[in-house]
């Protein structure tokens, strides 16, 4: 009964739980007449049922002699379950038992509809009486015995389940736990183990083979107690102090996907601690990430595993473009196909070896299956807050695309142009590649696709609270269980629908502005009030004047910031859609690899450079727009004819017009931009380091980019390699010569100066001969590249180097791709 109508209250714990007892059917007499309820929500609870109550059954001599037995049922516990277990007592007898008894069997009954006699009598209730007969004998026969235990024994025999009520093993098939049914006085051995790590870190690489993502966990603590035998509670206790997800995606605009939320440092500092710089260690909070707590009960008669959980998850921020998500979808699926196939045949396999094992059936090592029942005395979840932000996907470059492989490069292009497919195929997203716009119908549906993918998908810091879960006295098996939590936090991933739609950056994400004007009308309240009593507490009244100054500034600053970024959201959102709508792919793509300016990516943002990089971007929005009244006609021609100069020329006088205005908006946005950032750029240079990703991308060797153990030093090496002219060609090595660094492709050398600047460039084709040569006029050693011949070339280069070791080294290695490249 839950109150589902007014005036009806739903039903406490004590009623859902009640149990009639009876020593009788309740069609008879007897049966009424001997009937009790008892409440399994109480442990200590009992009944007492009068036996002499079936005269009718027995008879009235046998009653008699009954009168000093009764059944006691007393509400126990068997480690996990409740019990009601019954046992005779004897109990003293009074003449007023004789008295009620001899009444009882004077009144003759009143006839009603449950009254047996009006049933035709059957085989059964012939077995039932002959039973109950016996039992009256049985228990006439103990009382004269002496044998029955009194009503303080019977007690506590029936509590406790010793004596007689000591329970039988059950007979069941349970090769698994050949102890689950032990009653021996063996104990067990005790164990408990604790294991801390400094962290993990999981590198995701799909079938290209390229890095996508990296996993990384800090500061792991694993802590678990049991019994060898089961016998005792098992306790489990697994505590992750950080948790941290990079996209190593080429050109994302969130290097960090997953992060827990850093809270600010809202406490009060003194007047000589105001310049000192706080400094935190990077990938730690001031709270676990996760932690989880699992305590399983001793092993149980039933079979059923009963158990306490309880988790905890740190409020999380996620940051994603759908090409991230999109291509890590495509790597679980993969994945998840190799298992399915693996487990079709029941082995594994090496990648690298011949060597097979078989797959473990853990539904025979544990005795259980995945329907098999759970009892969970309690399982809490605590609530979570995730704070979500979206963007959209940046455009690769040419050398981008070739290192990334077609099928990825063909997910990016398909995503920036909004051709998703949501629900077909096997994932939940889908992309339509290679599609083209043919007719001027499809040119105006796919602009308007992408610009309302664009619109719907792109959102900042959007607020999602999830409610927790508490389950008390739960019976359930796996399957019913993830059910449970699916449908809880689908309702609440619903109820959070209407910040979702706040957050979108089509609208100036006004949710966010509301959230920044909170923040400082409670910073212009609470300040001065935490200022008033640090100098009544301090005797100093500067105090209460430095918090009436962070107040009114925290407001000043909540409020100018929101406006501006709220501002710069819609403006940003136009510029986009509006460079769509210039139908000049090249040009998009050239708007979305300039690295815009924001606030928590500059460590001094501020209203001069915003307004630089704005005025930049709009002379640029003036000379493309001119340029291109020439170049896109003559650029039509060339592909073709007649046609493409007719086309040329309305892409060209369309930019005319559209590109300087959307330079004219760039500069507004990041204009607003630096104001935000001169605001609130002193709260974001501590997040700096707390913000950015483990490790650079990992680097995959030759040709055939062979995986191999991690070192930062190629890593890095290899991440300089793909932002210069051979980003498009597999990393092979590099040298660092201290004042030089040579860097290595399969196809050329590249020679870097400290600085940065290209001091060289050669292919391996062009060269014959790598030799080591001590400097005549200076300390040092040379590296001479001798070069085949060519007209107005020269014989030969010289690479420098300080040290001997790194010369020979650097031979070494040029000897080596010199050979692999012939």
């Amino acid at each position: 009964r839950q109150g589902k109508y007014a005036g009806r209250t739903s039903a406490s714990m004590a009623e859902l739980l009640l149990l009639r007892c009876a020593l009788a059917p309740l069609s008879t007499r007897d049966g009424v007449e001997s009937t009790k309820l008892v409440s399994f929500s109480r442990v200590g609870d009992s009944i007492r049922l009068s036996p002499s109550k079936l005269s009718s059954t027995v008879g009235s001599f046998m009653a008699t002699e009954l009168l000093g037995v009764r059944v006691l049922g007393v509400i126990g516990t068997d480690n996990q379950t409740r019990t009601l277990r019954f046992i005779l007592m004897q109990k003293e007898v009074t003449p007023t038992s004789y008295i009620g008894n001899a009444m009882r069997d004077s009144i003759s009954p009143m006839p009603s509809f449950m009254s047996v006699e009006s049933v035709p009598r059957n085989d059964d209730d012939d077995s039932r009486t002959k039973a109950l007969l016996d039992a009256a004998t049985n228990a006439s026969q103990q009382l004269n015995a002496g044998s029955l235990p009194n009503e303080t024994e019977a007690t506590n025999q029936a509590f406790f389940g010793t004596g007689i009520c000591k329970r039988p093993p059950l007979e069941m098939p349970d090769k698994a736990h050949p102890n689950l049914h032990d009653d021996s006085t063996d104990t067990g051995d005790e164990f408990s183990c604790e294991l801390s790590f400094s962290g993990f870190t999981f590198s995701i690489i799909d079938s290209s083979p390229t890095e996508l993502a990296v996993v990384s966990l800090h500061d792991v603590r694993v802590g678990a107690s049991w019994n060898s035998l089961g016998k005792e509670y098992a306790r489990s206790r697994i505590v992750v102090g950080w948790f941290q997800l990079d996209n190593h995606c080429p050109n994302s605009v969130y290097p960090v996907a997953i992060r827990p939320t850093i809270k600010a440092d809202g406490n009060w500092k003194d007047k000589d601690d105001a310049d000192v710089e706080h400094v935190k260690k990077a990938f730690t909070a001031d709270e676990p990430f996760l932690e989880l707590k699992i305590e399983f009960a001793p092993r149980h008669r039933t079979g059923i595993q009963s158990l306490s959980a309880g988790a905890s998850l740190h409020d999380v921020e996620i940051f994603l473009d759908l090409a991230f998500i999109l291509r890590m979808q495509r790597w679980w699926l993969g994945i998840q196909d190799h298992v399915m196939s693996a487990t079709g045949n029941r082995e594994w396999g090496f990648v690298d070896s011949r060597e097979t094992w078989d797959l473990p059936n853990i539904e025979q090592k544990t005795g259980r299956t995945i329907s098999h029942p759970m009892y969970f005395q309690r399982l809490t979840i605590l609530p979570c807050k995730v704070t979500l932000s979206v963007a959209p996907v940046r455009a690769l470059a040419k050398h981008q695309e070739e290192f990334e492989g077609e099928e990825a490069s063909a997910i990016h292009a398909a995503v920036r142009k909004g051709d998703l497919l949501v629900g077909e195929g096997s994932g939940v997203l889908g992309v339509k590649i290679g599609s083209k716009n043919q007719t001027a119908i499809s040119v105006v549906q796919g602009m308007l696709k992408s610009i309302l993918v664009d619109a719907l998908l792109r959102c900042d810091g959007a607020s999602l609270n999830f409610e927790g879960v508490a389950l008390f006295n739960h019976t359930s098996n796996n399957p019913q269980l993830v059910t449970y939590l699916g449908a809880h936090y689908l309702a609440s991933l619903i109820a959070n629908v209407p910040a979702l739609i706040g957050s979108l950056a089509a609208f100036g994400n006004p949710l966010g502005l509301m959230r920044d004007l909170g923040d400082g009308v409670s910073d212009f309240v609470n300040e001065p009030v935490k200022g008033f009593r640090r100098s009544i507490e301090e005797m100093d009244p500067s105090f209460a004047l430095s918090g009436v100054a962070r107040g009114t500034g925290s407001l000043a600053r909540h409020t100018v910031g929101g406006f501006a970024d709220s501002v710069a959201m819609l403006t940003e959102t136009a510029a986009k859609n509006m460079a769509v709508l210039t139908l000049d792919r090249q040009y998009a793509q050239r708007r979305d690899r300039v690295m815009k300016l924001k606030a928590n990516d500059a460590k001094s943002a501020n209203i001069l450079k915003g307004l630089e990089s704005g005025m930049q971007k709009l002379v640029n929005g003036i000379l493309e727009g001119v340029t291109g009244v020439v170049s896109k006609p003559i650029r039509g021609a060339e592909r073709s004819g007649f046609e493409g100069f007719a086309k040329g020329v309305g892409k060209g006088l369309l930019g005319l017009i559209m590109k300087p205005v959307i330079g004219t908006t760039d500069l507004l946005t990041d204009t607003l931009i630096g104001v935000k950032g001169s605001l609130e750029g002193v709260n974001s240079q501590g997040m700096l380091t707390l913000h950015s990703q483990v490790r650079p991308r990992r680097a995959l060797y030759g040709r055939d980019r062979v995986v191999k153990p991690y070192r930062i030093d190629d890593a890095t090496a290899a991440t300089i390699q793909s932002k210069l002219c051979i980003g498009g060609e597999e990393y092979f090595s590099h040298v660092d010569m201290i004042k030089s660094v040579a860097l290595m492709s399969v196809r050329r050398l590249l020679i870097l100066s400290g600085d940065g600047e290209e001091l060289l460039l050669l292919p391996y084709n062009d060269m014959r001969k790598v030799e080591v040569y001590p400097q005549i006029d200076a300390e040092g050693f040379v590296v001479k590249i001798s070069l085949h011949l060519k007209a107005g070339g020269s014989e030969y280069e010289e690479v420098k180097c300080d040290e001997e070791k790194k010369a020979n080294l650097l031979c070494e290695k040029l000897a080596v791709a010199i050979s692999n490249a012939l």
